[in-house]
Formats: C-alpha cells, structure tokens, sequence
C-alpha cells in the first residue's frame, strides 16, 4: 500500500513513497491492521457510561466513550508498540516517558498491549486513530498520511519512507543478555563451513494462525480435526538428505570421478534453532544445547524413515529439574540429583504433525487422522483430538448455517467446556490454565489454526510483565 506524496519545485516534481509493509519476519498473529469501524456498541454492564465497544476480527475491543466512528489502526494483544509512537501519543503510564509528562496514558514500561478484563467484559488488543499514527509519521518523515489513501485490512508490523524502515510494532518478548564477543561469532562463523542442511528438505513448522484473523478458513462442509494444545516446547526430528562431507581424497580427485555429494542423515531442531547442523568433530555435541531436545530425539529417532520429519510438543520438566513451561507438569515429575532423566516421568512428548519430503523436495503432508493413526501404531503419543469431522456437525442445530456462522462457531468453541476453555488444564496436576485448541482441516494443506482461552492468556501476559522469559522466544 503507497501514499504518494507531491512536492512543487521550479525546476522539479520530487514524489516521495511510503508504504506500510511487513518485515522479513513478521509473526502475522501480530501485524497491526487498518480497519474501519462504522459504529460502536454499548458496554453490557448498563452502569459502565464512560467505555464503549466494537468487534475488529472477532475480538472485543473496549475503547474511550469519545471514539467515533471512522479508520483505525487495531493492534492485537501479545504485541509491543514502538516506545517513540506511545511516547508521541503520551501513552506510558509513567508521565516522565511520554513527550508532555503531564498527561498519562495506559501502557506500562515494556509497551505490550495487554487482554484484559474491564468491568466484567473481555478486552482484547488496543485501537488508535489512524490519525494519530499519521500525526507520528509526519514528525518523523516529514510526510503527510491522508487516511483516504490507506487501504482497509492492510496488515503491517513496519512502514517504509526513502528506502528507510521504521518498525511500528512486533511480537514482543522478555529481553536478556546474551554474549555476542567477537569469540563467539568468529566460532559460528567457522562452522558455516560444516552445514549439513539443504534448504529444501528441513523445513521449520508454519506459524500456527490465531483462528480470529482468518475467520472464514472453516466452512461447514470441511472435515476438520480439533486437538488439545498443550503448552511446552517445540521439537522437530528429521531425516532428509544433507550434504556430505567430502573426503581429503573426493577433495583431490572430485573432479575426475562423480562424487555423491548427498546422504540421509538425522537433524533435531528446536522450533527455530537446528541443534545439530553442523558436522564438526572438533566439537562435542554440549556445544549445541541439545538439552531436552536432544532427550526427545532419543525418543522419536527410531521411527524415522528417509524423507520423514516429526513435529512434536515436548511438557514437563527438563533434565536439570526445572520446568519446561512454569507450573505445566502435564504430570510429570521432576529428575531427583542424580536420577537418570526419563521419558513419560519426567517429560512427555506429543505428536502433532507429520511430512514426507522427496529427493526432490515436494513435500507430503499427513492428515490429522492419518497422524493419530501412524502414532497409534508405533507406540507414540499424538495430541489428543477432541473431535473429527464436519464442522457444522459438531454444533449442528446449534449454529444456522447463515452469513454470521463463522463467528457463532468460533464464539461457540471459545467457551466449548467440552474442550476445557476457561477451565484449568485436566491433564497437569498443578491447577493451571488450559492453553486452548488446534484446528486444522483434512484438505492435506500444510495450516492450522489455533484458539487459544482467555484465561491462558491473561496468565501467558502476567507473566511476560513479570520479565519471565519463554523457551519458545528464546529457542
């Protein structure tokens, strides 16, 4: 999306280009969105006068009794904003970070929009006048946004003026120090030459969608898999082909003789660090931090055929005791001093998906049911699945099959008992929230889709504000 900007000049026309975009790596369960709201509905509770409300996709958003009516700009709860558009907007809580110190806003130090519960009703994610972002812009690029320019449902975490990017929000996370001497990145830099990995055959896990942004992906007539999400770690076991190491004498001579340059070999990754990518026997397998996914790939190792990647949960503890989630034992106990670290005591590990990828790297994915299946037979564990089949059954005379019957069936799942939302976790002995759903239809489409419970989410948020940090984030 572009917004042109004109400047008269005797000898030239000079034309200036911004335009929102999302980054490299943009979480798209936390872009900021363009939406236009055309009215607002009262707060339930008849004695609340000061806050009304309105719905941007299918979340409740609560909002100042003077919004009226027009754009703006919707930023999902779980995201940070950029501290100098809360501080222009005089948004912090502590008067001394905002631009006029004598007004106060909302958002604490970290600038993380927050779910939140206000007088009995739900709250989830923080709207601004598109105007108000555009009056940021201009003090900062000097350019005037007209809002009649801006495209409704544009989705952005970044804008663009010059060929200069300035971020507006993203996910956020608990910052910590880590070491980056020269030592250290020297090191990572030699091991490049050790990469095994070939692009097209090891494969990351997509990023799971929040069902609410995409409202209209399940329609009545598909045949769809719910299952529990558990909250742990993920883990992804392969073995694909990777490059091999050449010998000192495929070196010499590899040019006179045809030299296989690929082989099947084992990879293990967290969801976004590969913990063995490199060959380097100069180096002991510590340095990687395989940790509790190394501990999972003695598990799932022995069921891997050529071509076959393994996406997994991994819950409990991890093998120096601590939690690999706080307070979600999912059962589990924690290793004693000197106890050896064991499978189904001490952690669990929850198949969710499986692929098959080719030599030539296309990949096939297993269906919902044809996962739980494979795992039946082998002794693995899949996630649980809740319910199997067409989606208007499983509310049928429940929900009419009109133009509102996305959001009634996911309105309806949010508060779906059967499915513990709301409810504390039926499978962790400490009483802790559960975490929520995964969706995914049988159409052998590499998605899902996921919602997750208020509850979870308040908690997830405390703990955030806590400087808590996540071994998702940080792994």
């Amino acid at each position: 999306m572009f917004i042109r900007k004109e400047i008269a000049s005797p000898r030239y026309l000079k034309i200036n280009f911004m335009k929102f975009t999302k980054s490299k790596n943009a979480n798209v369960n936390y872009l900021a969105k363009i939406v236009e709201i055309t009215n607002f509905i009262a707060h339930p509770n008849p004695e609340v006068t000061r806050l009304k409300m309105c719905l941007v996709d299918g979340y409740n958003i609560i909002v100042g009794i003077d919004y009226e009516p027009g754009k703006f700009v919707y930023f999902p709860s779980g995201c940070t904003i950029n501290p100098l558009l809360l501080s222009y907007l005089n948004l912090y809580r502590d008067g001394l970070k905002n631009a006029n110190s004598e007004e106060k806003g909302m958002f604490e130090d970290n600038g993380r929009v927050k779910s939140i519960k206000l007088k009995g009703t739900v709250s989830e994610g923080f709207l601004l006048p598109l105007s108000s972002l555009s009056n940021w812009i201009e003090s900062e690029v000097s350019l005037k946004v007209n809002s009649e320019d801006v495209e409704v449902n544009t989705e952005f975490d970044t804008f663009e003026h010059n060929n200069k990017s300035f971020w507006i929000n993203k996910k956020y996370i608990v910052q910590r120090n880590i070491s980056s001497g020269n030592h250290q990145r020297n090191r990572q830099k030699k091991l490049k030459y050790f990469d095994k990995v070939i692009d097209t055959q090891f494969r990351f896990h997509y990023d799971t969608t929040l069902i609410r942004k995409d409202p209209n992906a399940i329609q009545p007539d598909d045949i769809i898999s719910i299952t529990s999400k558990w909250h742990g770690t993920s883990t992804i076991h392969a073995y694909v082909l990777c490059k091999r190491p050449k010998t000192f004498i495929e070196k010499l001579f590899g040019w006179l003789i045809p030299v296989n340059d690929t082989q099947y070999d084992y990879l293990y990754s967290s969801r976004s660090v590969i913990k063995n990518q490199y060959y380097n026997k100069t180096k002991s397998s510590g340095f990687y931090g395989c940790d509790v996914w190394g501990e999972a790939d003695k598990i799932l190792k022995p069921y891997l055929q050529k071509g076959m990647t393994i996406y997994a949960e991994i819950v409990g503890f991890t093998p120096n005791g601590g939690y690999i989630q706080k307070g979600y034992d999912y059962g589990c106990v924690p290793p004693k001093e000197g106890e050896t670290y064991e499978y189904d005591k001490h952690f669990k590990i929850r198949v969710y998906r499986i692929t098959l990828t080719n030599v030539d790297g296309i990949v096939h994915e297993f269906s919902a049911r044809e996962v739980q299946q494979w795992c039946n037979t082998r002794g693995l564990v899949p996630v649980e699945e809740f319910y199997y089949g067409p989606a208007r059954d499983l509310y049928d005379s429940e929900i009419i099959e009109d133009e509102n019957w996305n959001k009634n069936f996911i309105d309806r799942l949010a508060n779906d008992k059967y499915f513990y939302m709301e409810l504390n976790s039926p499978d962790c002995t400490n009483s802790v929230p559960h975490e929520g759903i995964v969706i995914k239809k049988e159409d052998m489409h590499s998605a899902a889709w996921k919602l997750k419970a208020f509850k979870f989410i308040d908690k997830e948020g405390k703990a955030l504000d806590a400087g808590e940090t996540n071994i998702e984030d940080e792994n």
